[in-house]
């Protein structure tokens, strides 16, 4: 029971390192804007900050609560807090009942959530440095994080399109010790 509880949090707690290890590498490494190594398969290394979501969405964004002006990164950060928050209290709470993919999916986005909220609370941008682009095609660059989350909700999508599956301790199954 208790591996069904820290595999996850251990995941996660990696890629956070990972991922700000990785930012403060290209930061230290690779001049803002420079578009520095080619990796193959379309993939660069490209340093940029990103003070908004996916895409730069909200970016601009700017909410007055009484006498505090916040704007959307500071939001961003406190809603990637509150949805780590809320992941840890679902897998202390459920984790007899999920499966492996269930788990890790969390740990991902758990991981990729924290990762970013580190960026926007302490710098009040995101580092970004993965670059794909192909021809005209250019995809907007993201960091291990964005990965972590985009690959997480994949996983979670693909287990709940599969439903209950044997694995869970929900149908008498013994659980992970």
């Amino acid at each position: 029971m208790r591996a069904r509880i820290l595999t996850p949090l251990a995941i996660a707690t990696a890629l956070v390192a990972v991922d700000q290890w990785t930012k403060a590498w290209v930061v230290a490494t690779i001049p803002l804007g420079v578009r520095e190594a080619s990796l193959g398969l379309g993939f660069h290394l490209t340093h940029t900050r990103n003070p908004g979501a996916a895409f730069g969405f909200l970016r601009d964004f700017n909410v007055i609560v009484g006498p505090v002006l916040i704007d959307g990164t500071v939001l961003l950060g406190l809603l990637n807090l509150v949805v780590s928050a809320a992941i840890v209290v679902y897998l202390v709470r459920q984790a007899a009942r999920l499966d492996a993919v269930t788990r890790i999916g969390l740990a991902l986005v758990l991981g990729g959530a924290i990762g970013n909220a580190i960026d926007r609370l302490r710098l009040g941008y995101v580092i970004d440095f993965i670059h794909f682009q192909v021809g005209a095609f250019d995809f907007p660059v993201f960091n291990v994080a964005d990965a972590s989350v985009v690959i997480g909700a994949g996983l979670l999508l693909i287990a709940a399109m599969q439903g209950p599956r044997p694995g869970g301790a929900a149908e008498g199954s013994a659980p992970d010790r």
